[in-house]
């Protein structure tokens, strides 16, 4: 999708989240043209298909799923609510007395974090560490996401989990994974307070976590060199206060390296996913760390009620499951692959997770999802020009080239929109005529289905697409 067309979405966006639940079905039609030229080289298809956490250790079909999907990251944020055990990843799983002694080995135990971070690799993708803790949303008690006692012993503590996984530290392994995070939404609760009463995430100020983070980004930088660290994964980049500009500015001042710059979110609509990657970037460039790269690496659809910023999540977890969700998360991916975004990190993968789209959890029947990321796998090599003219914005695509081999991906979503037209998509290949070929539609009524096309007396290809779909055309 041209910026031409983002430009637009981003433009409509209000409107859209204002108005989209109760829009009136639209049956006008929606005519498209899209062209592809091979010659304009725009640059190389990104990992928009990773994902957090992967495959139950124990579950050949998931591990062979992902090997199929080629994911090529893992985030490990969450693994401990899952089936990789109950003392996995987070820094007091690993190394559960703060008192003790962070250069011993007995100090550690990795033994269910040496398994799950064995079977991502045994699936084909790398982990993406997340070092910190997972979100505590229990309300009786809170345990591990108080700031640490010493902010230095806590850069130690890391500093071994990565020799233990990249040097062979402590019986360990020589497994080289290259992105390592600091901490998780330190930003979720600092606007509303309840940080002081409830927190979920960071129980302490937002001036405590910019210290902390500076301590620890220090530290690991200069034992590693090599690998990347970033953070810091905030969620709160619109609204009554966002938390980035500060997070820049101590950064700055106190010169600390940033290798990468992670975000989430979680929206219905990808005009607002381009919103935010274009204001976190201003602020890269602003504050001098335009070299990062930018990270959204915790997303997927979820559509908040207008007016009181609640949600219903019965019918958002019953739309990562659809079609619906599906189709926008394909949209997504698409569009953000124009964006200033260098990788995307789908929540969730875990099967039994309420944001897992690839499963239907008690049977683990594949779900549309799983035929999005399916279709992605085959955009290798490098993006090409891909023009889209008409359709009202609901449409994207992006075309790759790879050993000679042209590849389209499309995606038509329209939100809550109710559209029930079907748009008419005329695809050409400048420079040459288009002969017979195909293309693998997923919809309400298709799952990767193979369909013949033929092309028109002037060499071009006619296909239509119901709202909610996405195709693959090899052309």
């Amino acid at each position: 999708m041209r910026k031409t067309i983002l430009a637009a979405a981003l433009g409509c966006c209000a409107a859209i989240l204002a108005g989209a639940q109760n829009a009136q079905p639209n049956i006008t039609s929606v005519n498209v043209s899209i062209s592809v030229d091979t010659s304009v080289v725009v640059g190389p298809i990104k990992p928009m298909n990773a994902v957090n956490n992967g495959p139950a250790w124990d579950n050949d079909m998931q591990k062979e799923d992902f090997r199929i999907l080629e994911i090529p990251y893992s985030r490990t944020h969450d693994a401990s609510e899952g089936y990789y055990g109950e003392r996995v990843v987070d820094i007091t799983d690993i190394f559960p007395d703060f008192c003790k002694d962070p250069d011993k080995p007995s100090s550690y135990d990795f033994r269910e974090t040496d398994l799950y971070i064995k079977t991502l690799m045994e699936s084909g993708s790398e982990p993406f560490y997340r070092l910190g803790q997972t979100i505590e949303n229990q309300i009786a008690a809170k345990y591990n996401i108080y700031p640490p006692k010493d902010y230095k012993k806590w850069a130690r503590i890391c500093e071994h989990i990565i020799r233990h996984y990249n040097e062979g530290w402590a019986d360990g392994f020589h497994y080289n994974i290259q992105y390592w995070e600091i901490w998780n939404e330190a930003d979720l609760d600092q606007s509303s307070g309840r940080w002081e009463t409830e927190p979920r995430t960071w129980g302490g100020t937002i001036e405590e976590f910019h210290k902390f983070y500076a301590v620890a980004a220090k530290h690991l930088k200069k034992c590693f060199p090599d690998l990347k660290i970033g953070g810091p994964s905030y969620c709160r980049i619109q609204g009554v206060k966002t938390y980035f500009p500060a997070f820049f500015q101590y950064m700055k001042e106190n010169d600390v390296p940033i290798d990468f710059i992670s975000w989430h979110k979680y929206g219905a609509e990808p005009s607002v996913y381009l919103m935010e990657a274009d204001m976190i970037r201003g602020w890269m460039k602003e504050y001098g760390y335009e070299d990062a790269e930018l990270i959204l690496n915790e997303w997927n659809y979820r559509r908040f009620k207008s007016g009181d910023g609640s949600s219903n999540e019965l019918y958002n977890r019953e739309n990562r499951r659809s079609m619906k969700g599906a189709a926008f998360a394909g949209a997504t991916m698409l569009a953000l692959q124009d964006a200033p975004v260098d990788m995307m990190m789908y929540y969730d993968f875990r099967a039994a997770s309420n944001y897992c789209g690839f499963y239907d959890f008690q049977i683990y029947r594949h779900m549309p999802l799983y035929y999005v990321f399916y279709a992605w796998s085959k955009l290798k090599g490098t993006e090409r020009e891909c023009k889209v003219e008409g359709g009202m914005g609901d449409i994207y695509a992006v075309a790759a080239v790879n050993e000679g081999e042209t590849v389209l991906m499309l995606a038509r979503y329209n939100g809550d929109n109710n559209t029930c037209n079907r748009a008419k998509i005329t695809v050409s290949l400048k420079g040459c005529s288009l002969g017979k070929t195909y293309y693998y539609l997923t919809d309400d009524e298709h799952l990767y289905t193979e369909i013949p096309l033929f092309p028109r007396e002037d060499g071009t290809l006619y296909l239509e697409l119901e709202n909610n779909a996405v195709a693959l055309i090899k052309l």
